[in-house]
């Protein structure tokens, strides 16, 4: 089980929360985000991939020098999340019937993160490998950092 890391951030990090951090190779991952901006109907969530200067930032950041984009992290109040406790701390910034996955932290999270950590380690073999682009028919650049 990994704990939530309390950060000090630059400006450009800070202002932007709450920010997700994902594999921008990652098929699955990508489909993932485009989901997310379709559905984050408060358009609060901002997205960067782990391979982005963002994403290198938030890494050396939280002491990660050498992460593997095998999970997507979550930034908000300067808390970062990982696994499975960030992927429901994302769902909370979605409408119903979406938001109803927080019932999963009734799961003790070695359980929730050991399933999580299986998905990740096949996510490239099942679902394949692709850059992220965002979805042709709306702006979203304004939610996308670098």
């Amino acid at each position: 089980m990994t704990k939530p890391v309390i950060l000090a951030l630059p400006h450009e990090l800070a202002s932007r929360q709450p920010i997700v951090f994902f594999d921008g190779e990652c098929s699955l991952c990508s489909s993932t985000v485009r989901f997310l901006l379709r559905h984050n109907r408060k358009g609060n969530l901002s997205f960067s991939s782990l391979q982005s200067i963002s994403g290198a930032k938030i890494s050396v950041l939280a002491g990660k020098t050498n992460l593997q984009p095998d999970t997507i992290l979550f930034l908000q109040d300067n808390i970062l999340f990982e696994y499975s406790a960030a992927a429901l701390k994302i769902a909370e910034h979605l409408g119903f019937p979406w938001n109803a996955v927080a019932v999963f932290n009734l799961i003790p999270v070695l359980l929730r993160d050991n399933v999580y950590r299986y998905i990740a380690k096949n996510r490239y073999k099942w679902f394949g490998k692709k850059s992220f682009c965002t979805p042709p028919n709306k702006d979203y650049s304004t939610r996308i950092l670098d």
